[in-house]
């Protein structure tokens, strides 16, 4: 009998031990305690029941409790010892303001001292303060221990960090916080807006897109803390469930369009397209997920998103490597700081490691980070194209005042060798003889000049049809075949019209030189037919030997840049050949007709080739 005593004393001893394991002693010094112990279950559990049950648990280190992205329902027991004689008012603060829904119960021996529901579930006028933070007033009886229990509910992940204030000490602590963090979030805003209005000034598609990264961060930042549901929709709880992972996944697309607007060149076509088409994919899914349940749509927001981010730090990483830029080095600084913040929230919601997610302020500097960088990159890449644009602007003055430059020069020889020629002609108007002579050389002369183009200072047109006449009755009287060749040059109105006639000019006199430089025998003859057109005489060559001369032709000044007045002028010619041995040397037309018919015929089967006559089909 006496050991079945002692067996009941010491039972009621442990008991009370555990029942008062989590006992805090609370006084009128009290500033605030924060990380205060307690005590929890998992197990489902009524009122009355969680009033009797002895088995808690005690929390692991630093006393918050976190069980991940799990559908519990926690149970906290807190026991609270007022030594004051009077009653003592304090503020509990539940410093999670994304929990869905919080029962407080507070009772004193079988007495019921408060009941009261709050969490983002619920409309904000179920609070018993009206503030962002789940807050609750408590009255502690003097001199003695009251109990607190509290039944917490969240499909996005359950985490409760418990502290208990003052009421002055918890306003100050709220001020300087609300000061802090007022600064941050109108910072960023206050970037978002200036990208805006630049969009709106300069019509820069990327200054819009980092102002809409901007504003999902901003609104990341308003949710996270609890302002949203309190300001923007205190009375549609529903909406606060959907809007951080709708942010984070439409932050995460908005990457992309960003990234694609500060690339100089795509590298890997074959990745960006699976790079493009996954983003897609990511935006499209948020119109199906946001359907599922809230804990399948939290944790498909937070692996896709970081998923997708590390794929967009991979890409930018690729081209930045390809091509350095100071735009891109700072989107992809943005990009790692935003892709260790998801890290951050999955490693807290899915509770891989035991961190202190009270305050969050890792995701205070990971956003300011991440909107600096990104407003310095799309700021960046708008003064590097406006330089870029200036020095186009000043290299096209420079080439109109070289063009200016040369045409005067061009005037003022004309000018002199017009008074030249009038000196001569005074001067041989007292000789005859000396003039007679000299007529007699200018005569010369002027045959050379009436054999030979001015422009290209090759042989023209004249010179072309006695010569061909001649080649025709060389072919008939020895039977050897005769080639010509006709060669023009493409899209040479295009040329004209983007650089004017002078560069066309010049680029006439180059064609020209081409052409002559691929003609090795003395009896091969080049002349300009006329416009930008040319013709080759090739006597005693075959077809093949024609076609072959004329691809090298074609071939060598498609592969020749030419650099006239600072511009870089790349073009192709298409040619048209016609090889035979002549039997009506009356007829010489035949000859040029058939080689400007497969000339005409390259030009519309899409220019830069050599086409023969007759034509194959």
């Amino acid at each position: 009998m006496r050991c079945a005593w002692w067996l009941l004393l010491s039972f009621l001893i442990f008991s009370s031990s555990a029942t008062f394991a989590t006992s805090i002693s609370l006084d009128k010094q009290l500033s605030h305690l924060q990380d205060i112990p307690f005590e929890y279950t998992a197990e489902p559990l009524t009122i009355e029941q969680a009033k009797t049950i002895t088995n808690w648990r005690n929390t692991t280190r630093k006393h918050n409790l976190n069980l991940g992205l799990s559908e519990q329902v926690a149970w906290i027991r807190v026991q609270l010892n007022n030594t004051e004689q009077t009653n003592l008012a304090i503020l509990l603060s539940i410093d999670n303001p994304l929990l869905d829904r919080v029962s407080i119960y507070h009772y004193h021996r079988d007495e019921t001292l408060l009941f009261k529901e709050i969490g983002d579930a619920l409309p904000l006028k179920n609070r018993q303060i009206k503030n962002e933070s789940l807050l609750v007033k408590l009255n502690l009886p003097a001199q003695s221990t009251s109990t607190l229990l509290l039944r917490v509910e969240n499909q996005a992940g359950l985490r409760v960090p418990l502290s208990i204030w003052q009421n002055d000490e918890y306003l100050k602590y709220k001020s300087k916080f609300n000061l802090l963090y007022g600064l941050l979030v109108g910072f960023i805003l206050s970037l978002a807006l200036t990208c805006f209005v630049l969009f709106v000034f300069s019509r820069k598609r990327y200054f819009a897109l980092s102002a809409g990264i901007l504003v999902t961060l901003w609104l990341l930042l308003i949710y996270l803390y609890g302002f949203g549901y309190r300001y923007f929709h205190p009375s549609l709880p529903s909406l606060q469930q959907l809007a951080i992972p709708c942010m984070l996944l439409i932050t995460t697309y908005l990457f992309k369009p960003l990234f694609e607007q500060l690339k100089a060149e795509i590298v890997w076509p074959q990745f960006d397209k699976i790079h493009t088409w996954s983003n897609y994919l990511l935006l499209t899914s948020l119109l199906i997920t946001w359907w599922l349940p809230t804990q399948l749509f939290v944790s498909y927001s937070l692996l896709a998103s970081l998923l997708m981010m590390l794929i967009h730090s991979i890409v930018i990483t690729i081209n930045i490597k390809h091509k350095p830029s100071q735009p891109l080095n700072a989107l992809l600084t943005g990009a790692i700081i935003f892709c260790a913040s998801l890290i951050y929230l999955n490693i807290v919601v899915f509770n891989i490691f035991d961190l202190n997610s009270r305050s969050l302020p890792f995701m205070f500097i990971s956003f300011l980070i991440c909107a600096l960088s990104l407003s310095f990159a799309t700021i960046r890449h708008f003064i590097i194209e406006r330089d870029a644009q200036t020095a186009l602007q000043q290299a096209k003055i420079a080439q109109n005042e070289a063009q200016d430059k040369l045409l005067h020069e061009r005037l003022a020889l004309q000018e002199q060798a017009r008074q030249d020629l009038e000196s001569n002609i005074e001067e041989r108007t007292f000789e005859l003889q000396v003039t007679l002579r000299e007529l007699e050389e200018k005569n010369r002369e002027l045959e050379q000049l009436n054999m030979e183009d001015p422009l290209t200072k090759i042989k023209n047109r004249r010179y072309f049809d006695k010569k061909l006449v001649m080649d025709l009755r060389r072919s008939r009287r020895e039977q050897t075949p005769l080639s010509i060749i006709m060669l023009d040059i493409d899209h040479f109105k295009v040329i004209n019209d983007s650089y004017g006639h002078l560069i066309g000019d010049q680029t006439i006199r180059a064609v020209a030189d081409i052409i002559k430089s691929h003609l090795k025998r003395p009896l091969d003859e080049v002349a300009r037919y006329g416009g930008e057109e040319f013709v080759v005489l090739l006597p005693n060559t075959p077809m093949q030997g024609a076609l072959e001369i004329a691809d090298s032709i074609r071939q060598s000044i498609m592969n020749t840049t030419i650099t006239i007045a600072n511009s870089d002028i790349k073009f192709t010619i298409s040619a048209g050949v016609y090889s035979a041995i002549a039997e009506d040397i009356n007829n010489p037309g035949l000859f040029t007709d058939c080689a400007d018919k497969a000339l005409y015929h390259a030009k519309q089967n899409g220019r830069n080739r050599v086409i023969s006559f007759p034509i194959l089909d």
